[in-house]
């Protein structure tokens, strides 16, 4: 056990698209309810993409591996888009409201965020999708560490809301935060192009 959950922790920490909305979430909003919503809609887009890895490759993963390559292509699609979208929300008038992403949107950035193929892949125990005691252990541990790490995110946000001395400040943050997520989208889309070139 202890080995699973300090793996959920070190890939749950680590920067990406998710953490990076949660992060700019706070920044614009601080710590409150529409935040800790996110934290909901980013916790049950996780639920339903681990357990969709789980059963498609546990069940069905030898037979159609193309639907990997599916759903990467929309991940990458939609975390451009959102890049897209946070970068152009940056504007010059400071009375203007800070643009956020909706806890739909987050949702499916969650949803498309390949870290839920890594859990299935390399953190879930053997056997954990094909009984469901071990399903319902592992997804009670993911819980108990995904809902602090979002807190987490969106805590980092809300400091650096108090710590920057102006909007510009953080129209800057917000375009670097847009850079993260096209960057990570982009990453996707090369490790894509040199597997399929490498097959």
């Amino acid at each position: 056990m202890p080995y699973v959950a300090f793996g959920l922790l070190a890939v749950l920490l680590v920067p990406g698209p998710t953490n990076t909305l949660l992060l700019q979430s706070g920044i614009a909003k601080g710590l409150n309810g529409s935040s800790l919503r996110l934290i909901g809609a980013e916790w049950f887009a996780y639920i339903i993409q681990v357990t969709a890895w789980g059963l498609v490759i546990g069940l069905l993963g030898a037979d159609y591996s193309w639907v990997v390559s599916a759903v990467k292509i929309f991940a990458m699609c939609f975390l451009l888009y959102i890049s897209l979208r946070l970068w152009f929300s940056v504007v010059q008038d400071a009375s203007a409201p800070v643009v956020t992403v909706s806890p739909g949107e987050l949702f499916v950035a969650t949803l498309t965020n390949p870290k839920g193929l890594f859990f299935v892949s390399f953190v879930a125990p053997p056997g954990t999708f094909l009984e469901v005691g071990n399903y319902l252990w592992f997804i009670a541990l993911f819980s108990l560490v995904l809902i602090p790490v979002g807190v987490v995110w969106v805590s980092l946000g809300a400091y650096f809301k108090h710590s920057l001395p102006s909007r510009v400040s953080a129209g800057v943050v917000n375009r670097m935060i847009s850079l993260v997520i096209g960057l990570f989208a982009l990453g996707m889309l090369f490790n894509m192009a040199s597997q399929s070139l490498s097959a």
